[in-house]
């Protein structure tokens, strides 16, 4: 069997996702149907690319050689591929955005559109800021927006550029039920005893980040239920669960967002590009676009300028 580029693609998604299953899922093929193709390219190579256990998958000696010529090759490719499609039929030029959930998601893609009018723009949402600088460095992605921690800051690959678009403290969300909403500022240690909602644990280590700073406040977190943005919201506004959010925060009805008391965490809003990217030449424009975009997502948020107002805005970092 010769290497084909969809052979490269399938090393590319397995390392990415770290599971056959969330790669089948990435790919749109079944889980068993990757597994095969997994299974021919190894003994196509000659041994196993992977070690597979209940926690997912982990690349061998062999997997991280193929992995790293593959990244190699497959931009090259891409590149190939959609330059020639551009001269041959007049098609534009595509640009591909990732972003972690936030203002910057979404709400950048209007100034990358005007920045790259020539581009047809590519979006996606993904938990992992691991992720997104991975599909960075391998060329699948120009751009990325991440959620940082301080403490927790996402590890760069060579030729990726970061810039903190801004620093925020980290808000309580609550049923409008609850008896803290009249506070404040909420003290974290008020909290020992109820039951929290959060996304689940990913690479970006927020759960941990989360747990240390319950433990100074004196007590550990009862975390009941692990849920995605969607869900967990409807968990706070239904009174079952309390969470946390960003400042930016967008309202959700039954949902009241409240400071905590002393800022015990803060997350930073981070923009990520290529060097020598198709975006490098506009990186001063599009920096600057994010700090609008971010402007414009705290004017829409009540309690957090009040927060900023308190503090004489000189906390947004």
């Amino acid at each position: 069997m010769e290497l084909e580029v969809r052979h490269l693609r399938v090393v590319c998604a397995v390392a990415d996702h770290g599971s056959l299953n969330r790669a089948a899922a990435a790919l749109g093929i079944s889980q068993p149907a990757l597994t095969r193709q997994v299974q021919r390219l190894e003994r196509a190579l000659g041994g196993p690319l992977f070690t597979r256990d209940g926690n997912g998958t982990t690349l061998t000696a062999l997997g991280s050689y193929v992995l790293s010529r593959a990244r190699a090759v497959l931009p090259a490719m891409d590149e190939l591929n959609s330059g020639a499609a551009h001269h041959a039929s007049g098609t534009p030029a595509r640009l591909h955005y990732g972003a972690v959930l936030g203002p910057l998601a979404a709400g950048l893609l209007p100034a990358l559109r005007e920045l790259r009018p020539d581009a047809e723009i590519r979006f996606r949402t993904e938990q992992s800021n691991a992720l997104l600088v991975d599909l960075l460095a391998g060329r699948r992605l120009e751009l990325a927006a991440l959620l940082e921690f301080p403490g927790y800051e996402t590890e760069l690959r060579a030729g990726v550029l970061r810039h903190v678009v801004a620093t925020e403290p980290v808000f309580v969300l609550l049923p409008e039920t609850h008896p803290a909403v009249g506070l404040e500022a909420v003290p974290l240690a008020e909290l020992a005893d109820e039951e929290w909602a959060l996304e689940p644990p990913d690479d970006n280590r927020f759960r941990e980040y989360f747990t240390l700073a319950c433990h100074d406040a004196g007590f550990p977190p009862k975390v009941g239920y692990e849920a995605e943005a969607g869900s967990y919201t409807d968990l706070i506004s239904s009174g079952q669960a309390i969470g946390l959010g960003q400042a930016t925060f967008r309202r959700h009805a039954g949902v009241v967002v409240r400071p905590l008391a002393g800022d015990p965490m803060w997350a930073s809003h981070v923009l990520v590009w290529q060097n020598h990217g198709p975006l490098a030449a506009v990186a001063g424009e599009l920096v600057a676009a994010a700090e609008r975009v971010y402007r414009t997502a705290v004017d829409r948020s009540p309690v957090y300028l009040d927060w900023l107002a308190a503090m004489g805005e000189s906390e947004r970092r």
